[in-house]
């Protein structure tokens, strides 16, 4: 697994985000819905993490 580091200066919450949706993705290699059911019983909320990280991702530039 590799990560971009732009995603260090994200907050906690999204960086949580990105780890559980990678480690998914060892179990499922695509976004199928029994991926989106997994990371939704491992991040239930995950789909606000995901747009937050849709909408402040630009600021994490160096």
């Amino acid at each position: 697994m590799i990560f971009n580091t732009r995603i260090a200066m994200a907050p906690v919450s999204q960086l949580e985000y990105v780890v559980a949706h990678e480690l998914c993705h060892m179990r499922f290699r695509d976004h199928s819905p029994k991926f989106w059911s997994t990371l939704k019983s491992v991040l239930p909320e995950y789909e606000k993490r995901k747009e937050a990280l849709k909408s402040d991702g630009w600021k994490y530039e160096f």
